[in-house]
C-alpha cells in the first residue's frame, strides 16, 4: 500500500502561535528540501495577530524582552533551526530604540539603552512579530510555497481521499492534508455582547475605547486586581494625562484632572504579586522534589496513571518552593549560588527532600512559603476597613521591595519562581493520562489563578504606580475581600458592599469595570469556528469530564478528540484553547530554554508530516 505524502497544510490563525509553527515548517523544509503548500489563513497581520500595534506605550508586556524571541534556537526545540534570528531586546537595541525616563515610552535613539529585563510597551512586540515573520518567509527554499488568505476560516469539513476541507468566509475552499488551528485569543476580539447596563464594561479591550464612556471625576468599581485591571489603570491616569514622577522621596502622582475617582476589589481582597527583577547571572536549578520522575513513579501505583493533584503533587511543589528558599539563604553564605544549589543536590540525593528540608528548617527557621498556595482572606474578619487597607499597602510594599530586590537575591520570589522555572514538571502533571477529573477542576481553577496572582503578575513598577494612585487619592481599595457587588434598579449607582468587616461599608459608584476577562469556552462562542466544530462533533471540549474546564479535548499531539472520543488524525489544535489538554499555552517562546509551543508544534507536524518532520536529535 502506497503512504500518503501530504502535500498542502492550512494554518488557520497568523499570530505568534502560527508563526512558530510556519517557522518549524521553513527549517524542515530547508533541512529536506520538499514541494509543500502553505495556506495561511488570516485577516490579521503575519506574525502580530492581535498583539495590535497602535496600542500607547503606558500597555506594557508582562514577560521582559530579552525573554521573547520568534526564532528557534537548539535549546529550544529538538529539530533544524537553520533561520537565525534576534530576540525582541536584540532587535530593539540594533534599531536604536531606547526608553524614556517614564519607564514605558520608547523612541528611537532618545531615552537610556533598553535592558535585558525592561518591560516594554505591547505595540513594539506587535512589531518585531511582524518583522520576524517577514525574516522567516524570506528564508523559506523555493520548494515551500507560502499562499495568505486574508479572510476567516468558517468551517474544517472531511474532504475527500484523506485530507481536510477548509470553508472561507469569502465562500473559497481549501484542500489541505493537514489543518492546524492556531487562532489563539479570537473570540476576546469579537463584539461583546450587550451590557444589561451601558454603564457595566463586560470586556475592558480594545483600550482605551472600552473605557471612553468614564467621565473625569466619575466613580468606577475596577473589579479585579491581575493584568487586566493594571491596564484598566493605566488606561484611566497614564492614558489621560496623568503622571508619576519619582524623586529621593518615592514616588508620587500627579494628576491630570481628567480621571475618575477608581475602587479597586476583587473576590480575595489579596494584591497579585509583581513580576521580580531578573538579575544577571542568576542560576536556574534543577528541580529536586518536583521531578517528572517522581511523577512517573506515582502514575505506576495508580490504576489508571492518572494522578490527584492535591495528594500526589502539591506536597511536592510546596516542597521544592521551600527547598528553592532555603537555598536563597545558603547561597548568602556561601557567597555563591551554584555552589548552594551543588550542597543541596548531593544532600537531596543522599537522604531524600523530606530530610533534607527538615534540616534546613532546624538552620533557617520556619520557611513563609507553608500554606501560601492556599491562602484565603475571606474567611478573615476585619475590624474594620482602615485595618483592611493598611493590611493591603503593606503586602504590596513588601512585595515590591522583594521584587526589587530580585530573582537570585529575595528568598521568597526565588520560592515563588518555581512556578515559572518548573511549568514544564507542571505541564507533565496534566499530560495524558494527566489528572483525576476533580484535580483537573482544582489545577485549572483555584491552583492556575493563584500562581496567576503569585507570579504572572503585574510589572513590578506597576506596583509602585498603585501605591502612588493610592496615596494620591486617585484609587481607594473596595470594602475588603468578598465585597457584595448590588446593580442598580433604575439610574441609580451601583453599590459594593463588605462581607467580611465587623463594621459594615458600602460603597458607590457610577461605572463598574469587569477586569478580570476570561476568554469563553470554545462552544459558547456562537459563529466563531472553534464553536462551529465542536457543534459539528469534530472537536469536544473537556466538558465531557464533568468539570467546568472549558478547553478543547486534544491528544498530546494536539489532535482534536471529536464527539465520540475518536482522534481526528489531520486536524490539529495549538495554542489557549487547549488549555486544559495541557497547561500554559498562552506566551510567545523565550530564547535559550526548551519552549513547549515549539515543541507542541513539531510533535504535531512529526504527526502530520512524517515523511517530512523527523527529529534532529
Amino acid at each position: 500500500m502506497v503512504s500518503h505524502i501530504p502535500l498542502s497544510v492550512a494554518l488557520v490563525g497568523a499570530g505568534s502561535r502560527g508563526l512558530g509553527v510556519f517557522e518549524r515548517l521553513v527549517a524542515h523544509c530547508l533541512e529536506r528540501p520538499t514541494p509543500l503548500t502553505v495556506h495561511l489563513i488570516d485577516p490579521q497581520p503575519f506574525g502580530a495577530g492581535f498583539h495590535l500595534s497602535d496600542q500607547p506605550d503606558h500597555l506594557l508586556l508582562n514577560t521582559v524582552c530579552g525573554q521573547l524571541s520568534a526564532f528557534a534556537d537548539a535549546r529550544m526545540v529538538d529539530g533544524p533551526v537553520p533561520v537565525v534570528g534576534p530576540s525582541l531586546h536584540e532587535w530593539c537595541r540594533r534599531r536604536d530604540l531606547r526608553l524614556a525616563d517614564d519607564g514605558y515610552t520608547v523612541r528611537a535613539g532618545e531615552g537610556r539603552e533598553i535592558q535585558p529585563n525592561d518591560f516594554l510597551p505591547r505595540r513594539l512586540l506587535s512589531e518585531y512579530l511582524a518583522w520576524a515573520a517577514e525574516e522567516i518567509t524570506g528564508a523559506a527554499p523555493e520548494s515551500l510555497t507560502l499562499i495568505r488568505h486574508r479572510t476567516t476560516a468558517v468551517d474544517v469539513l472531511p474532504g475527500g481521499s484523506g485530507t481536510e476541507t477548509v470553508v472561507l468566509a469569502d465562500g473559497s475552499r481549501i484542500e489541505a492534508d493537514a489543518v492546524f488551528v492556531t487562532v489563539g485569543h479570537h473570540s476576546l476580539y469579537l463584539p461583546a455582547a450587550p451590557a444589561p447596563d451601558p454603564r457595566l464594561v463586560t470586556r475592558p479591550y480594545p483600550l482605551p475605547t472600552a473605557l471612553d464612556g468614564i467621565g473625569p471625576g466619575e466613580r468606577v468599581a475596577v473589579l479585579g486586581m491581575g493584568l487586566t485591571a493594571m491596564d484598566v489603570l493605566a488606561t484611566l491616569t497614564l492614558g489621560r494625562g496623568g503622571k508619576h514622577l519619582t524623586d529621593a522621596a518615592g514616588m508620587r502622582y500627579l494628576p491630570s484632572g481628567r480621571e475618575p475617582s477608581i475602587v479597586l476589589t476583587n473576590r480575595s481582597g489579596m494584591p497579585s504579586r509583581s513580576r521580580p527583577r531578573l538579575r544577571q547571572g542568576r542560576v536556574r536549578f534543577a528541580p529536586l522534589a518536583l521531578t517528572t520522575e517522581r511523577l512517573d513513579e506515582i502514575r505506576s501505583g495508580t490504576p489508571d496513571g492518572r494522578l490527584d493533584f492535591t495528594r500526589d503533587v502539591l506536597p511536592l511543589i510546596e516542597a521544592e518552593m521551600a527547598l528553592a528558599y532555603y537555598r536563597t539563604l545558603l547561597a548568602r553564605e556561601y557567597g555563591d549560588a551554584t555552589s548552594a544549589g551543588l550542597e543541596l543536590a548531593r544532600r537531596c540525593a543522599r537522604g531524600g527532600h523530606e530530610a533534607l528540608l527538615g534540616e534546613l528548617r532546624a538552620r533557617f527557621g520556619r520557611c513563609p512559603v507553608a500554606g501560601i498556595l492556599s491562602a484565603d482572606l475571606t474567611d478573615r474578619q476585619w475590624t474594620g476597613y482602615d485595618v483592611y487597607r493598611d493590611w493591603f499597602t503593606a503586602e504590596v510594599a513588601a512585595d515590591l521591595a522583594e521584587a526589587r530586590e530580585g530573582l537570585g537575591v529575595a528568598p521568597l520570589k526565588e520560592a515563588l519562581e518555581v512556578l515559572r522555572d518548573h511549568r514544564d514538571v507542571l505541564r507533565a502533571v496534566i499530560d495524558p493520562p494527566g489528572v483525576d477529573d476533580a484535580s483537573l477542576a482544582t489545577f485549572f481553577g483555584e491552583f492556575a489563578s493563584t500562581v496567576n496572582r503569585l507570579v504572572i503578575g503585574p510589572q513590578l513598577d506597576r506596583s509602585a504606580e498603585l501605591l502612588s494612585l493610592i496615596d494620591a487619592g486617585i484609587v481607594r481599595l473596595g470594602p475588603g475581600p468578598r465585597p457584595k457587588i448590588v446593580a442598580p434598579a433604575g439610574q441609580g449607582p451601583w453599590r459594593l458592599e463588605s462581607t467580611c468587616l465587623a463594621r459594615p461599608l458600602r460603597m458607590e459608584v457610577d461605572h463598574v469595570v469587569q477586569a478580570h476577562v476570561r476568554e469563553p469556552g470554545a462552544d459558547r462562542v456562537a459563529g466563531s469556528l472553534l464553536g462551529t466544530l465542536v457543534a459539528a462533533g469534530r472537536v469536544r471540549t473537556l466538558a465531557h469530564r464533568g468539570t467546568a474546564v472549558q478547553g478543547l479535548d486534544v491528544t498530546r499531539q494536539g489532535q482534536g478528540v471529536d464527539r465520540t472520543g475518536t482522534p481526528q488524525p489531520r486536524l490539529f489544535f495549538l495554542g489557549p484553547h487547549t488549555e486544559g489538554s495541557s497547561y500554559y499555552n498562552h506566551y510567545v517562546p523565550s530564547p535559550g530554554v526548551p519552549s513547549r509551543a515549539l515543541l507542541d508544534a513539531e510533535l504535531a507536524l512529526r504527526t502530520a508530516l512524517p515523511s517530512l518532520i523527523t527529529r534532529k536529535r
